[in-house]
């Protein structure tokens, strides 16, 4: 059989399709397509499928998957409450997709990694899950989507690096004018323009990026692009293409340029892995060619791409006698003044300040003429975005269901409240499984922060057998960043973390400390807690909503070790503004 998500949801057998039912059927094929081979209980299919439970309740999802059943045969397994959907390697076209994506992330010559990532790009039909209505439909499509374009950014800097600046304007202009708010793309245009002989042009894309930053989001442009402007002014040679060698040189006993390993590590990964390959201009005002290595910082992991994407947020009802969690939302009255110092402070861990600079109005560019006769009233300013804090001491005895959302994957695998603490346990029996062939176990925020935030976590390994290889970690799902503690039986102990496209990794044995992540106009930084301070891994402009997910999973390079792991999770707290929740997730 060959099964299709990326377009309509399509099933055919012996290269001919198979006629599906009506919108549910379809809507619960695509759901398990997404959790192809991995028990998927009744209610969660019943959460999943339908914004209004039906009448009859999970008798609605027997009577579905009787029907879907029929076309599908012996494929659709029951397991107690739950259901499994049986697909061979290669049926699915978002695994075919994936592969294609980890192979381009580890091919060292650029023709090579453009080739595999058109290959890649060829799978799609279309809008991924188009044509479903369901609840985890819009998340699962967006973050399919976000998918695709990584890819097809990281073709883009493929090409660049084999020297196709001129052919590449033209397609480059085009995607700017579809997708007019990402930078990566405006940056890979500017580039091209700049190496085409085309330098005029080239600022005056800038110059175009930068309004129409400042008029739609009142942002600068991101350092990255700001450095790519300089560099043009002075002609550094640093833009003149760099060509890939034609053979993958010897590995070295370096933990940087691995494949991202945390959050549930599919979506991430592959975006890591091919955006990782080629980066076009690193912040932090030095000139980088592509490919180079940006050293400093954290490095390693990603969160959630297990699902793949994050998983539709869900309400679930509780028990009203159970003690509720402390969990709070903070509304900080708005300052005013144009630049201001925000104080954020974490239980148990030390205050951080973070210094913002908003524009209450964009800078005009047009001379005002002189009139000493009449005198202009200042507009008032606009109040700047309220902060709200979220936080949660897990003291609870279940998982606060108007916080979190919940992700297994694979057997074996647990999520707890115990002692005051959120436990994430991965058993010594556990097994990878669901569409990306991995353990994971993982809670994500019910709301997504689009701007600045600063998110923490302290973490505890109650039990963590040396070179097992189970990362834990604090992720921001959709922002690229994620900072996290790894058990690895290649690099030993110690912290990795990512922010794309630059990664770093230290070497300490910590068993327990504080995780950090935090974004300030558009650079995201993170950062872990040792002796009582915040030491720095990797910084780099991103963008992106950013959902929080604490998570603990297999490293997605070398088979778990099989021995149990367990790790604890406390003092979670978020601070940003204008967040998006589901309806009914935010803490009131």
């Amino acid at each position: 059989m060959e099964f299709r998500v990326l377009g309509p949801v399509e099933v055919s057998s012996g290269g001919r399709p198979l006629q599906l039912g009506g919108a549910q059927q379809r809507a619960l094929l695509a759901f398990l397509l997404l959790h192809a081979n991995e028990v998927v209980s009744a209610d969660r299919l019943l959460d999943e499928l339908w914004a209004v439970s039906p009448g009859g309740g999970v008798a609605a999802v027997r009577t579905q998957v009787s029907r879907l059943r029929k076309q599908l045969g012996d494929r659709i397994l029951t397991s107690g409450r739950g259901y499994e959907l049986h697909v061979e390697p290669g049926e699915l076209d978002l695994e075919r997709f994936q592969a294609l994506l980890a192979e381009a992330g580890t091919a060292a010559e650029s023709g090579q990694r453009s080739a595999l990532l058109r290959k890649a790009d060829e799978l799609w039909r279309g809008e991924a899950l188009s044509g479903l209505d369901a609840p985890f439909v819009d998340g699962e499509a967006a973050a399919l989507k976000e998918l695709r374009l990584a890819a097809l950014e990281a073709r883009v800097e493929a090409d660049l690096d084999a020297g196709r600046d001129g052919e590449l304007v033209a397609e480059l202009s085009a995607l700017v004018a579809r997708h007019p708010l990402r930078e990566r793309l405006r940056g890979q245009l500017i580039l091209a323009l700049y190496r085409s002989g085309r330098q005029s042009d080239a600022l005056e894309a800038y110059r175009e990026t930068r309004r129409m930053l400042d008029e739609q989001l009142g942002l600068e442009p991101s350092p990255a692009l700001r450095e790519l402007e300089r560099a043009i002014l002075r002609h550094d040679p640093a833009l003149a293409p760099v060509a890939t060698p034609p053979t993958t040189p010897e590995p070295t006993p370096t933990r940087r340029g691995r494949r991202p390993t945390i959050i549930a590590a599919a979506m991430l990964a592959a975006i890591c892995a091919v955006g990782a390959s080629a980066a076009l201009l690193v912040g932090g005002g030095n000139s980088k060619r592509p490919g180079d290595t940006v050293a400093a910082g954290p490095a390693a992991a990603s969160m959630r791409a297990a699902a793949p994407a994050v998983a539709a947020p869900r309400t679930r009802a509780h028990s009203p006698h159970r003690a509720r969690r402390t969990h709070t939302v903070v509304h900080r009255a708005p300052q005013p003044v144009v630049a201001s110092t925000r104080t954020v402070e974490a239980t148990t861990q030390p205050a951080i300040t973070i210094v913002e600079t908003t524009s209450s109005a964009p800078p005009s560019t047009h001379p005002v003429a002189a009139n000493p006769g009449r005198t202009e009233k200042p507009k008032p300013l606009p109040p700047p975005p309220k902060p709200v804090t979220i936080s949660d001491s897990f003291e609870s005895d279940y998982v606060d269901p108007t916080i979190w959302h919940e992700i297994t994957t694979g057997g074996d695998v647990s999520i707890a409240e115990e002692s005051g603490q959120l436990q994430l346990t991965v058993g010594a029996n556990a097994i990878p499984g669901g569409t990306y062939n991995q353990i994971d176990v993982h809670v994500g925020t019910q709301c997504a922060f689009p701007g600045n935030f600063d998110a923490r976590v302290d973490y505890t390994l109650l039990e963590w057998p040396a070179g097992d290889n189970i990362v834990i970690g604090l992720n921001a799902i959709y922002a690229n960043a994620a900072v996290t503690r790894e058990s690895s039986s290649q690099w030993g102990d110690g912290y990795g973390s990512w922010v794309i496209p630059s990664d770093g990794s230290v070497a300490l044995p910590d068993t327990s400390g504080s995780l950090r992540i935090a974004r300030v106009n558009g650079v995201e930084t993170t950062y872990f807690l040792h002796e009582g301070t915040w030491r720095k891994l990797a910084s780099s402009a991103a963008g992106g909503a950013a959902v929080f997910g604490l998570q603990a999973t297999s490293d997605g390079h070398n088979r778990f070790g099989g021995q149990e792991v367990k790790v604890a999770f406390d003092n979670f707290t978020v601070t940003g503004t204008n967040p998006t929740c589901a309806p009914g997730a935010q803490p009131s």
